[in-house]
């Protein structure tokens, strides 16, 4: 239904999680770049962003690719390099 007039349209807001956090933005499109930005403090460079797939394989998410953010979308974060058996973040 158009808006009536003299009324803006409400602006969409996308809700959704990085690692558990929550963030609301208001733009339908934004690169792995600027959802790096959303949780604080921001993602490092130490670390991959990926975005949930349900009963999928999750998809890394690069700082060039665009996102076309749906509601209650989930992303989560891993260190870049993983050494097994060592702590979280460590290097081999």
């Amino acid at each position: 239904m158009p808006p009536r007039a003299g009324r803006l349209p409400s602006p969409r807001i996308f809700p959704g999680h990085i690692d558990r956090e929550m963030f609301k933005v208001n733009v339908a499109t934004m690169t792995g770049a600027s959802l790096r930005q959303l949780p604080t403090p921001p993602i490092g460079a130490d670390r991959n962003l990926y975005r949930v797939v349900p009963g999928g394989q999750d998809v890394k998410v690069g700082d060039a690719d665009p996102v076309d953010l749906k509601p209650g979308m989930h992303f989560v974060t891993a260190p870049q390099n993983v050494t097994p058996g060592a702590p979280d973040g460590a290097r081999g």
